[in-house]
């Protein structure tokens, strides 16, 4: 009976040994000589490397918002510029937004451009002409404060960019002079 378990112990080592040499000769290179006028298979064997996705997004944006700005548009914001250094093409998503507004009593948060009277919006639109602020609320990706939000903001060629601003509005008894904080989580992830 320990002659039989020897043997089988003997037989899986072995086993082991052949299939190990075998898996290492498979991942080595060898090179071998055809003659001429004969043929042979060559295997090839590549590896996909990830892509590098990196992104340039400003981390702080203070803009103004106020009733007495004509158009639309009462938020006045500098110019945002997304730069992508990513050799593949990038989506750029906001995944949530932290809205605080303990600083405006009484004013809550609207997911669009119809705001009641103690209500504020705000969003992200896409430059349409250079250096110039949006006047109207047209084109705009509206932020939702305080819940979890699957909005694309921008698909990105490799290494190309986008310019947007800061766009809003607010009711007529929102508090002038107070401020209030907008946080989006940026995500970054391939097209």
């Amino acid at each position: 009976m320990k002659r039989k378990r020897l043997f089988s112990f003997l037989a899986v080592a072995l086993a082991a040994v052949l299939f190990s040499v075998n898996a290492f000769a498979a991942g080595s290179y060898q090179d071998r000589d055809l003659p001429i006028g004969s043929s042979g298979k060559v295997r090839m064997v590549g590896e996909i490397e990830p892509s590098l996705m990196s992104v340039t997004i400003p981390s702080y944006v203070p803009f103004h918002i106020s009733r007495s700005v004509e158009g639309e548009n009462k938020v006045i914001s500098p110019r945002i510029t997304i730069i992508s250094h990513s050799g593949v093409p990038v989506n750029v998503d906001v995944a949530y937004t932290t809205v605080d507004l303990s600083g405006l009593m009484g004013t809550t948060w609207s997911d669009g451009q119809n705001v009641g009277e103690n209500q504020i919006a705000i969003g992200f639109q896409f430059e349409t002409q250079s250096n110039q602020l949006p006047t109207t609320l047209d084109q705009t990706k509206w932020l939702q404060a305080n819940s979890p939000q699957y909005l694309n903001l921008t698909n990105l060629n490799p290494y190309g960019s986008s310019t947007l601003y800061v766009v809003g509005t607010l009711g007529n008894a929102v508090p002038e002079d107070s401020s209030f904080t907008v946080t989006p989580t940026f995500v970054v992830h391939k097209a």
